[in-house]
């Protein structure tokens, strides 16, 4: 590696690391007028050279798509694992190779990073969801395919959801599992479905309160088991009790009327604040129980708690918030600090 170089991982290093904080500490006034919440950043994950911490090896190689994220749409992660789908069309060299999207799982354990890509089974075209059961089963659903595949942690396909064309273009997943099952949102058919993890229908979902659902983007559930639909369309978040019954809903743009958004992904915290990604403006909107919006998190860049399109968003059990960082190829890790 010769000077010139050097000089340029450096820079790139810097402008990827060099802003861990916590956002919010200087507790600017949010939209409501309190404190804004406390989130710290934690680390980004792109290739094994991440779960090493090592940031230069990692930036370097941030190019070869073989061995590293290029188009991250969506996230989920459990105690020891992060699973990411990768849109980018990649074609491994080798007779008989063909084009196909990727999942990612990162192992924090062992510090390695599996990609599963196209099998003799089936081959992801665009996946726009995951999420793992209690199991180790990992549901995708690819919404260019209509279907939602179950695989083992080796890849090897376990059940196919949507054979007989169930869905139009399935866009978001969500586990229960405690009553193992599983939902999800249908964008263009404007219906969540509900499944057992064993792949049975149970119902569909079509809205309730103001109006029916316009265009689903992400389906997620809180820790008391309430679903959460994100209505990108409608720009619109309805909220149901473990029942399956209506509770209530809100509009995303209401503290703000005019505002131009994309939401994309939807997570929700201990405490129970509402995170939507926002593809359009690169931030994050923050909603407190109520609906009420309380803080815009994030702006446009490379930096640490940067955005560039960002898309999927998941919480684990500790507040650790995972971001399919789109465009800048990465993962962002940061922490919600009660």
């Amino acid at each position: 590696m010769n000077m010139k170089q050097a000089v340029g991982i450096f820079i790139a290093f810097l402008m990827v690391t060099g802003c861990a904080f916590i956002a919010g500490r200087d507790e600017s006034p949010s939209p409501a007028g309190g404190p804004e919440l406390r989130l710290l950043f934690v680390e980004t994950l792109r290739n094994e050279a991440s779960l090493r911490g090592e940031s230069l090896r990692e930036l370097a190689n941030a190019t070869d798509p073989a061995t590293t994220l290029q188009r991250p749409n969506s996230v989920f992660a459990d105690a020891f694992r992060v699973y990411v789908t990768d849109t980018y069309p990649y074609k491994p060299a080798g007779p008989g190779a063909v084009t196909s999207a990727r999942v990612f799982v990162f192992d924090r354990g062992e510090r390695t990073v599996r990609v599963l890509d196209s099998t003799k089974d089936v081959r992801l075209l665009a996946p726009s969801s995951i999420a793992v059961d209690a199991t180790g089963v990992i549901f995708v659903s690819d919404s260019q395919q209509g279907r939602v595949f179950g695989y083992d942690r080796n890849g090897r396909l376990l059940i196919e959801i949507g054979r007989a064309g169930d869905f139009s273009s399935p866009s978001g997943l969500a586990v229960d599992n405690v009553r193992n099952r599983l939902y999800v949102a249908d964008s263009h058919a404007r219906q969540v479905k509900v499944y057992t993890t064993t792949g049975n229908w149970l119902t569909d979902m079509s809205g309730s309160g103001t109006t029916g659902f316009k265009s689903l983007s992400a389906v997620t559930l809180d820790r008391g088991g309430n679903l959460y639909v994100l209505d990108g369309r409608g720009l619109r978040v309805s909220l149901y009790g473990q029942d399956g019954k209506f509770l209530r809903d809100f509009n995303i743009t209401e503290d703000t009327p005019g505002l131009s958004v994309r939401p994309k992904g939807i997570a929700v915290d201990s405490s129970g604040h509402v995170y939507i990604t926002d593809s359009v403006n690169n931030n994050v909107l923050i909603f407190d129980q109520g609906g009420k919006l309380i803080q815009t998190w994030g702006r446009t860049g490379r930096l640490a708690g940067d955005f560039w399109a960002p898309a999927g968003i998941y919480i684990d059990d500790h507040d650790n918030i995972y971001i399919a960082d789109q465009t800048n190829g990465r993962v962002q890790v940061f922490q919600y600090l009660r």
